[in-house]
């Protein structure tokens, strides 16, 4: 068995990705959104040619507005391991600008610089 990828946000802004293959989980508060992805960070396969057990999910796509009221520490256990990704995406209110400010703060503690100008 592969990787699955999810996304997790609103059922209205969600709903077409299931054509895609995606599944999809419906979530339209922050709290929803934390628990469903500390639900789908626990759900593993066993690989058959090793008998390991690896993450369902390769990607978790989240609708980038209910992440913006997450808490860091719910950010920090979910994006810990490397597997499953967990990346926001915009919702049908478009881009809150959440997702450049996260990849900037990823960016400088990698290279100790803030390359982007933010500040």
């Amino acid at each position: 068995m592969t990787h699955q990828i999810a996304i997790v946000g609103p059922k209205d802004t969600i709903l077409g990705f299931k054509a895609l293959g995606l599944k999809t989980f419906n979530a339209l508060a922050t709290e929803e959104a934390v628990k469903v992805l500390y639900e789908l960070k626990k759900e593993q396969i066993v690989d058959e040619k090793t008998g390991e057990s690896k993450p369902l999910y390769a990607i978790i796509f989240v609708i980038e507005d209910l992440m913006t009221e997450m808490e860091d520490s719910d950010y920090k256990k979910l994006s810990q391991d490397t597997l499953p990704a967990i990346v926001p995406i915009p919702g049908t209110k478009g881009a809150t600008g959440y997702s450049l400010k996260r990849i900037g703060k990823m960016v400088e503690q990698a290279v100790g610089s803030d390359i982007f100008g933010d500040k």
